[in-house]
C-alpha cells in the first residue's frame, strides 16, 4: 500500500491498528477492500430514502453503512452513522438532518481519497 494513501486514510479517521489486525497485517488486502467501498451503494440509498421520507428503507441503508464502516475501521464517520441508525431504528426522522450533515462531508472526503489512489 502506498504510504501517502495510508497516511490520508489515517488522517481521515481510519482506525489503522484495528483494521491492520482485522486484515492480519496485509496492507494490500486493506487497500483492496477500501477500494471496494467505492461500489457500496448504501450512502446513495440512504440519501434517496431520506429524501423520500422512507424511514424503513433509510434505516436499512444506514445500518448497512454502519456495518461496512465498522468492518473497514471507518471511525471518521462512524459515530454519526451509529446515531442516525438509532434515530431511524426508532421509526423516526426527527433530528436526522443534523446527523446526515455530519456524515455526508466525511463520506465525500473518503470517496475523494479512494478515487485519488484507485488504480
Amino acid at each position: 500500500m502506498d504510504a501517502e494513501f495510508k497516511a490520508e486514510l489515517i488522517e481521515w479517521g481510519v482506525d489503522w491498528d484495528e483494521i491492520l489486525d482485522r486484515f492480519m497485517g496485509n496492507e494490500d488486502l486493506i487497500a483492496k477492500f477500501m477500494f471496494k467501498f467505492l461500489n457500496d451503494q448504501s450512502m446513495n440509498d440512504l440519501t434517496k430514502y431520506l429524501n423520500e421520507g422512507n424511514v424503513t428503507e433509510a434505516f436499512k441503508a444506514v445500518h448497512t453503512l454502519k456495518g461496512v464502516g465498522a468492518n473497514l475501521g471507518l471511525k471518521g464517520f462512524l459515530t454519526p452513522v451509529k446515531e442516525l441508525t438509532e434515530i431511524l431504528r426508532a421509526g423516526s426522522m426527527e433530528g436526522y438532518e443534523e446527523k446526515y450533515e455530519e456524515i455526508k462531508p466525511k463520506y465525500e472526503a473518503l470517496i475523494t481519497i479512494l478515487n485519488k489512489y484507485k488504480t
